[in-house]
């Protein structure tokens, strides 16, 4: 059995809320989390895309950078980065064997075990230590408080992204409830940044957990094209070739982020933050798979996401037809996201994701929440899906594969192999 098969026969959910599961597994290991210094980024949407941006810059800089993201969408290797490249085969069976060594030797609460988001968070820490490395960029699973990565101590800084509607059973109704748990990776000692835009209620929590809390100034002029995204901040012109609204202020996060930075003494010239942010890439976020006919994969999977998506949209070029492929988790607002892309599309494809079949939401389950005349067809299995939205784009037309994060790793390996 492969160290992922391992990892993943491991429970999503290992016990009660907390962090004295992580904290004993880190100590057997000898805390490697203490000989390292983060960037620790939580928050609802574009933490993925600002950590990217962050990663980028640091490595632009000629800082040695670990990257931890979840979850991956085509290999799980992904989630854990050294400058850039995905951990190796070899080190990961290691580092599992060393992990689970240490698991199996520890004494827990009766009912209780080290869950896969935990094993994988010690077994990163270790990896970025064999590595080298001078910083990490690290993003929360869950929540914040008891988010297993919150074992570290304060870091450079704490970056809260923007705060939406999203796992309100295990985090709070209201924005304000989520934010007041994201709002536990905001220690003493350490500069915490916000997004611009917060709900007012996120703000107020986050504020109430750091009272000298920056605020992202917000990014202006903002163009969008296929290329990528062009805006100003602070009066300063910049490029991401991230597409969309939201990733000019996704990238005005990283750059409240770095200047936060700067104070603590990093070396992050100018011009390595501008040749950074453009070169920055994200996988699954409004990613072109093909140009002619056009086929795009964003991995929106709630109000927020789905939201901005649809702003993008809007102001991209495009001529034709644009035909979706959606498909949703069980967990998620699938409901208020229909109704939302159902606006977006000419004609839609309805299909579930495959890699969590216990978790989909079935095709026939979506379908019945989307209008009946824009339905091209239901597919239970996603190629099926994707197959057929490919082959009805005429070659002016637009495809887009959205809606879940496990439907746009499955597209990405469709059209790209």
């Amino acid at each position: 059995m492969t160290a992922v098969e391992r990892i993943e026969r491991r429970g999503r959910f290992s016990g009660r809320a907390g962090l004295h599961r992580i904290g004993a597994l880190c100590a057997a290991l000898g805390n490697p989390q203490d000989k390292m210094r983060f960037v620790h980024l939580a928050g609802t949407n574009g933490k993925g895309s600002t950590a990217a941006m962050l990663d980028a810059v640091l490595r632009q800089a000629g800082y040695r950078t670990g990257l931890y993201t979840s979850p991956y969408l085509v290999r799980f290797h992904e989630r854990i980065q050294v400058n850039g490249r995905p951990i190796a085969g070899r080190d990961l069976e290691r580092l599992a064997d060393q992990v689970e060594g240490a698991a199996a030797g520890l004494r827990l609460p009766a009912g209780e075990s080290i869950g896969q988001f935990e094993f994988v968070t010690v077994l990163a820490f270790l990896y970025f230590v064999e590595q080298g490395c001078d910083i990490v960029v690290l993003e929360t699973g869950l929540g914040g408080s008891f988010d297993a990565t919150n074992v570290i101590a304060p870091p450079e800084a704490a970056v809260i992204t923007p705060i939406s509607l999203d796992h309100t059973a295990a985090l709070g109704r209201t924005t304000g409830e989520i934010a007041r748990s994201k709002a536990g990776i905001l220690k003493p000692g350490s500069p915490g940044i916000s997004a611009f835009g917060q709900p007012a209620d996120a703000l107020a929590a986050l504020r109430a957990a750091c009272p000298n809390l920056q605020v992202a100034a917000p990014a202006e002029q903002i163009r969008c094209g296929w290329e990528g995204t062009r805006f100003v901040w602070q009066q300063r012109p910049y490029a991401v070739s991230l597409i969309g609204l939201h990733q000019a202020q996704n990238a005005g996060t990283a750059l409240q982020t770095i200047e936060a930075l700067r104070a603590r003494g990093w070396n992050l010239p100018e011009e390595a933050v501008r040749q950074g942010l453009a070169t920055a890439f994200l996988p699954g976020r409004m990613q072109v798979l093909r140009k002619s006919p056009r086929i795009l994969v964003d991995g929106g999977h709630n109000l927020g996401g789905i939201h901005a998506l649809g702003q993008t949209l809007r102001l991209l070029p495009r001529q034709g037809k644009l035909y979706l492929v959606i498909g949703m988790m069980q967990d998620k607002d699938a409901a208020g996201c229909a109704q939302e892309l159902a606006h977006l599309g000419d004609g839609l494809f309805v299909t579930q994701p495959s890699a969590d079949p216990a978790r989909a939401l079935p095709a026939h389950e979506l379908a019945h929440l989307l209008p009946p005349g824009k339905i091209c067809g239901v597919y239970p299995d996603a190629a099926d899906a994707l197959r057929a939205g490919a082959a009805a784009l005429a070659a002016a037309d637009t495809l887009l594969i959205c809606g879940s994060l496990y439907l746009a790793g499955e597209s990405i390996e469709f059209f790209t192999g």
